[in-house]
């Protein structure tokens, strides 16, 4: 028969996206790291030396990791190399370089494990600035191993770990916890507590901890590559997941010490899947609480994403923090335009528009929660026209405090509509969230708010994604809703040039992109 290369775990890897070896069979070794539900990490316990090749490797064994061995155990593995693409190809995510179900022989137990390479001031600082040379464009790293440079480009800088043990140093919280159900929960880090010498340009952190992104007016350039996220496969349901205990409560500025894990992909980024328990210590951030409050000669305007809100007990608890929020960070505002109103029936697709149950649930939380007795009002969206979660049928709504100031009239702003009034691109929302434009008297004064929740960039292919440059989705379609908005105004202002006019809302895109500075004057 053909004889089967014996090989190294960084001879596999190499130095690029895409292994030299791919579709081969091959025999290698190396020291196994860290035991999930559905595979393990193994490393070479000595490595090449070479910085730019890994010396790890994801081995799949399917659900509840039948044949595992266990963490310290030498093994010997002989399998077909593949590059595999977590959800296909068709998500613009990159490949990992792994092994299924191999052939599998311990050849020893209780080895101690490879040092982890730190990443921070006393290791390996990531690229803070390039996630991919602008000379490698256009590439896609799928079917192309790219030209490596993990000094200066994040994607092949993590590339170059992937499957390895890492320790990030002294880490911050820039995010809190997001828990994607009982199994899978993030965080975005930075090393060494945010020193400057980790990050660029140096006042890109937020006043209360955070990081804010220093892109381009198109949305490329500075994408934060030094921001890593710590992933935590934790579950009361399953065994053999990697993190030890249950997911720390973890906000934004908490120190988490050093994070010690392996680094995976998935989801279109890089993460530490972390194997230890963190020792937290909380920053003490709480949340914000407005300063502006209505008064006999100011009126208060607030704008508030939902997130998919539908009347159903599923959304008990999200309804009576919105209403907690509204009432005591926001202070109760006299005008609320909401995005992401679900109608009545939430995610069940049976033909239900009207959202009348979703809005009367949320004002009465909200009454529950000491504030005022909210009146609302919307527009139902035709059946399945809005986008949004399939049967949701989400719609921009409003609240307002009658006490406080009178509802004149409101329309919505569809195509017919802006047709009529005359603006040029009349078609500008089809498929997506009509406007929802109110006139309101407060001491009898006339203002107006049009609310709006643009097109979405659902579709985009990942920063750290294959397909590079990577696919920002629907930003033609959101400059020209953003251009039949500047259109509209420019309209009411030309009929009254004394008009009050609030455009707010969730426009799905950034402060700093043109979609929004080109159209100003």
């Amino acid at each position: 028969g053909v004889e089967i290369p014996v090989v190294s775990i960084p001879e596999i890897q190499g130095a690029g996206h895409l292994s030299p070896y791919r579709g081969q069979t091959v025999t290698t070794e190396g020291v196994v790291t860290g035991v999930a539900f559905d595979g393990f990490f193994v490393q070479d316990p000595v490595g090449d030396g070479n910085a730019d090749t890994s010396d790890g490797m994801w081995v799949f064994m399917g659900n509840f990791c039948n044949g595992c061995p266990a963490v310290g155990d030498h093994v010997q593995l002989t399998d077909r190399v593949d590059e595999f693409i977590p959800g296909g190809a068709g998500t613009g995510n990159l490949s990992t370089t792994d092994m299924a179900f191999p052939n599998l022989t311990a050849l020893s137990s209780g080895n101690p494990l490879p040092a982890p390479v730190v990443i921070g001031r006393s290791g390996r600082i990531a690229p803070n600035v390039v996630t991919i040379s602008e000379d490698e464009l256009p590439v896609n790293l799928q079917d192309d191993p790219g030209v490596f440079n993990p000094d200066e480009d994040g994607i092949d800088f993590y590339e170059s770990l992937e499957g390895m043990l890492v320790t990030v140093e002294d880490a911050v919280a820039v995010s809190a916890v997001r828990a994607f159900g009982n199994f899978s929960s993030e965080l975005f880090v930075l090393p060494n507590n945010g020193h400057p010498q980790v990050i660029e340009p140096n006042n890109v952190r937020t006043d209360r901890g955070g990081i804010n992104l220093a892109a381009d007016a198109d949305g490329y350039g500075d994408l934060n590559p030094e921001r890593v996220q710590i992933q935590f496969d934790a579950s009361d349901i399953r065994t053999g997941t990697l993190y030890p205990s249950t997911v720390p409560v973890i906000n934004v500025g908490d120190r988490l010490g050093d994070v010690t894990g392996v680094v995976g992909y998935d989801f279109g980024n890089f993460e530490v899947r972390a194997l230890h328990e963190l020792n937290v210590t909380p920053a003490g951030l709480t949340p914000e609480t407005t300063s502006l409050l209505g008064t006999q000669g100011a009126v208060t305007v607030a704008s508030y994403n939902v997130l998919n809100l539908s009347p159903l007990s599923s959304d008990d608890n999200q309804r009576a923090k919105l209403a907690d929020q509204i009432v005591n960070n926001l202070g109760s505002p006299d005008v609320v335009a909401l995005q992401e109103i679900q109608d009545n029936s939430g995610e069940t697709d049976d033909g239900t528009v009207e959202a009348d149950q979703t809005l009367q649930a949320l004002v009465d939380a909200i009454a529950a929660a000491g504030g005022p007795s909210y009146e609302f009002f919307d527009v139902a969206p035709a059946d399945g026209s809005s986008g949004g979660v399939p049967g949701g049928n989400i719609r921009n709504a409003f609240l307002y405090n009658p006490e406080r100031v009178e509802l004149d009239h409101f329309v919505s702003l569809t195509e017919t509509v802006l047709t009529e009034i005359g603006v040029s691109n009349p078609t500008a929302f089809v498929g997506t969230r009509d406007p929802l434009a109110a006139a309101f008297v407060f001491e009898g004064q006339l203002f107006v708010v049009i609310n709006n929740h643009l097109s979405s960039r659902f579709g985009s292919t990942p920063i750290f994604g294959g397909p590079q440059p990577f696919f920002q989705a629907a930003e033609s379609d959101r400059e020209a809703q953003l251009g039949a908005l500047n259109e509209l105004v420019d309209l009411i202002l030309a009929a009254d040039k004394d008009a009050r006019v609030i455009v707010l809302g969730d426009f799905n895109t950034f402060d700093f992109t043109d979609d929004l500075t080109e159209i100003l004057p």
